[in-house]
This record gives C-alpha cells, structure tokens and sequence, in this order.
C-alpha cells in the first residue's frame, strides 16, 4: 500500500470507472488515479480469476483509497452481461453524476494450446468453453463498457476517454489462442472507436503492456 498521502490534483474532478481494478495492474490504476485527484469507481467481481474467492476486492481497494484521502466507490457487476456493464457505468452517474473515463482493464486466462499431442495422439484441444470464458470477459465485456460509456458521455454532451487494456499478446502468443484473438480485438476496436466517437468529443486509444 502506498504511505504518501494524495496531494496531486491533476486529475481533479474527473470520474474514472476501471474494471478489474480489484488487484494487480487495476488496482494500480484506480490509485494511481485517485492519487492524482479523480473519483475512482473501482469495479471488480470480488474474488479471483479462478473462483476461489481470494485475492483483492473492489471495497478493499476503495478503503485503500479512502485510507490515503481519495473518494472512490466499488462495483461487484460483471462485464459480460449488458444489464452489468450498464450496472458499472450507473455507480459512476449515480454516485458521481458522470463519467469522464472509463479503464477497460477486466480480463481472465485460460490457457492452453489448440491441438495438445502426447506420444502421437491427441489427448486434449482447447475446449469452446475456454475459448467462450475469455472472449467473453476480455472481448466481449470491453465492447459492452464500451458502448455503455461512451452512450453516458454522448447523452451528457461531455468529452471523455476510453482506454482499452491490450497486451503484447495481440501479436499471437502460443497457449494462447483465445486470449490473443481477444487482446487483438480490444486493440482493434480502440482504432474504431477512436474513428466514430471522435465527433462527440470522445478519445480512445489501446495499452498494450
């Protein structure tokens, strides 16, 4: 945890929605953001990726920000359903009146390789369900954020920014199949929506750490 207090106001007034930002690069983000004065809505499930309920929670992270003088609020909606990214986008408006930035950060692993051979059989493919999970939450889920966002930011007549977590993945990584396909995709429709939201006053771009 950090131990300076937050003193840097460059983001001042600004309502910052990240999802997955329970713990490791989120979670660094939404303080981070804090830090530099924006009011955090810190969206995560609660538990980790692979359901066993550890791992850093949304609230435990809003208290860290509190703790070091930001205002922040937690969400616990999923991405990939329309009814819960437009649930995420709500805490923003709904606690702060606005967003200004959304941080499509959420993304799961299910790794492992298209075809696995062992002593010249076939003993296991990449199932549809491994494949479905990731686009779903890594895809899928930033597509919904998205549309959501950008939808609040339009109907505010408000600039705003959209910021799509991709990764060096993108490229194809081997194991990888799904996660790959759907980093490529993020980055992708960053492009996009740079291209059509523009008009509106609203940027868009893709990280790819």
């Amino acid at each position: 945890m950090m131990s300076s207090p937050i003193d840097d106001s460059s983001f001042a007034t600004k309502v910052v929605v990240i999802t997955g930002a329970g713990r490791g690069l989120g979670r660094s983000h939404a303080i981070e953001f804090a830090r530099r004065g924006a009011r955090v809505v810190v969206n995560d499930l609660g538990g980790a990726v692979d359901g066993t309920g550890s791992g850093t929670t949304a609230q435990t992270v809003v208290n860290e920000i509190i703790e070091l003088g930001g205002e922040a609020c937690a969400s616990t909606d999923s991405v990939t359903t329309k009814e819960g990214a437009a649930a995420i986008i709500d805490t923003a408006v709904q606690n702060y009146g606005r967003v200004d930035i959304l941080v499509n950060n959420a993304g799961i692993l299910r790794d492992g390789l298209l075809i696995k051979v062992k002593d010249g059989e076939i003993s296991k493919r990449m199932s549809l369900a491994e494949w479905q999970a990731v686009i779903d939450v890594n895809l899928t889920g930033v597509f919904l954020c998205g549309r959501e966002a950008a939808t609040r930011m339009i109907e505010g007549k408000r600039a705003g920014v959209i910021i799509n977590i991709s990764s060096i993945s993108k490229a194809g990584n081997m194991g990888q199949s799904n996660y790959s396909a759907a980093k490529a995709g993020v980055a992708s429709m960053a492009v996009v929506w740079a291209k059509e939201l523009s008009r509106y006053g609203i940027r868009s771009a893709a990280i790819a750490p």
